[in-house]
């Protein structure tokens, strides 16, 4: 590939012609290329019920619960080593008035918030590792918003989600720091912690009390909310230790449970298929909500992969689904009372780096204790929305590829009839030649600005293109070129 400059008009013969054309093809196959796997009874969604999460490109994570009191983070009770009746307390009023009261939660303006911004699905958190639940949950050691402020805040949520044409996203995290048990599943090695908790041979008991509620919860969640379209799983690992994979003898993450298992489920917080085998996490999952797309962090392989943080995207196009998900305020997924936002220019680049190797991107905002989502964060990403009205050709419904991008310069996306050139910051100069194109050409323009652009084309078909204007959208300058793609008989 040659970068800034002129294509080269060296004649070529037909069998090159018809290589270059070959190797073209096996770039977008192998790049698109995926083979489903069967994983604890469960198989991966096929590229069907794969295509409206491709298409999407962009959802909007939201981190909401008590954390949003003490303004500091989602992790605030582990960092402050705060005991679970303490932290209790944020749920309701002490007299001073603080507490997470969500008087002001409309979900209806936070769906509009998304849509503003060019986002096309949500998902909020329905219990954290704090243990504090949004919904109605039936478990006699649950901590709920229903119980605190008589409010089931993730139907409201759902019902906004769905009035907005936005698709559902599902959060829920089965750690639960109000349970030494987690610690310590087995009774006799409890693991380091922050509340220095120690080995007790109770803790086993305490542990399969856990289970229970998550088993209870994901029941109630995917019963009585769903079907939902999206589930981030989160904190599958035991004591914050090992992989999420490590955990399954203890979760039963796939389609059904052991009965041997050593802390089995009982039978009223359970689910069962139509032969009365009792479900694991993903069968119960699978059951109400037979296309949902999950991520890997249950212990089960996942429908994605996923890229957590502000690390910077690089590499080729990735040869599977997957999803970056990261802060719109750098200082904690939860509310902070700390702001430290991203720039416009970082979030088009991280969207612009994700989708061009074929993956999603996943945006965090964390309302206040109110509910509210701060003003300064929606006008922010407000200004991508706009962006993504003019531009949005480029990242909806496409394909990364079919060419490896080049880190910090240049990447590419396609569909049928188009491919797109995105020009990042760190690209110099106002033209550029891309690899060669097998269909026959026939428009090139600034997706931004409209205007059509000069192009030369090569007899390898590679397309030169002048004129360039770097400087009306700096943070991705957006190359549309049309092709004639051939009529299906």
């Amino acid at each position: 590939m040659r970068r800034n400059q002129p294509a080269q008009y060296a004649p070529l013969t037909l069998f090159k012609v018809a290589a270059l054309f070959f190797v073209s093809w096996l770039t977008v196959t192998a790049a698109f290329a995926r083979q489903l796997t069967n994983d604890l009874g469960i198989v991966q969604q096929d590229d069907a019920a794969m295509q409206w999460y491709m298409d999407a490109k962009f959802g909007m994570f939201l981190h909401w619960g008590l954390y949003a009191v003490p303004a500091k983070g989602e992790w605030y009770m582990e960092n402050t080593r705060m005991t679970p009746a303490a932290y209790r307390k944020f749920a309701t009023d002490q007299g001073d008035g603080v507490y997470f009261d969500a008087k002001d939660f409309d979900p209806a303006a936070w769906a509009k918030i998304a849509k503003d911004s060019g986002i096309k699905y949500m998902c909020l958190t329905a219990r954290h590792h704090d243990g504090f639940a949004l919904f109605d949950s039936r478990h006699p050691n649950a901590f709920t918003s229903v119980q605190t402020i008589h409010r089931d805040l993730y139907a409201e949520y759902v019902k906004a989600c769905r009035a907005a044409g936005l698709r559902v996203g599902l959060y829920y995290s089965p750690i639960n720091w109000r349970y030494p048990g987690y610690y310590d599943v087995w009774g006799t090695n409890c693991a380091t912690n922050m509340w220095h908790y120690q080995t007790d041979p109770a803790h086993r008991e305490n542990a399969r009390a856990m289970k229970n509620e998550v088993y209870e919860q994901v029941r109630t969640l995917f019963k009585n909310y769903g079907p939902f379209d999206y589930v981030f799983w989160d904190g599958g690992w035991l004591a914050q230790q090992g992989s999420d994979r490590d955990a399954m003898f203890f979760w039963e993450p796939g389609r059904y449970r052991d009965p041997n298992n050593p802390w089995p489920i009982d039978a009223e917080f359970s689910d069962y298929d139509e032969t009365g085998k009792a479900l694991g996490l993903m069968g119960i999952a699978r059951k109400y909500s037979p296309n949902v797309i999950v991520n890997k962090r249950a212990g089960w392989i996942g429908d994605i992969g996923d890229e957590e943080g502000s690390k910077p995207v690089t590499g080729p196009v990735r040869p599977y689904y997957w999803e970056k998900c990261l802060n719109l305020n750098k200082s904690s997924w939860g509310y902070n009372t700390h702001q430290n936002l991203m720039a416009y220019d970082e979030i088009v680049g991280f969207l612009v780096n994700v989708v061009v190797r074929n993956g999603n991107m996943l945006l965090n905002f964390g309302p206040d204790r109110h509910g509210v989502i701060p003003a300064t964060h929606a006008a922010l990403t407000k200004r991508v929305g706009d962006w993504l009205a003019m531009v949005g050709d480029s990242i909806y419904g496409t394909r990364g590829g079919p060419w490896n991008p080049v880190d910090g310069q240049y990447g590419f996306t396609s569909k049928p009839g188009k491919y797109f050139v995105h020009l990042l910051p760190g690209y110099q100069g106002n033209e550029f030649t891309t690899p060669a194109i097998p269909e026959k050409i026939t428009g090139c323009r600034d997706l931004f600005t409209g205007k059509k652009l000069k192009y030369d084309l090569a007899q390898d078909g590679a397309l030169h293109i002048t004129g360039l204007n770097r400087t009306a959208h700096p943070a991705d300058t957006v190359i549309m070129i049309q092709v004639k793609t051939a009529q299906k008989m």
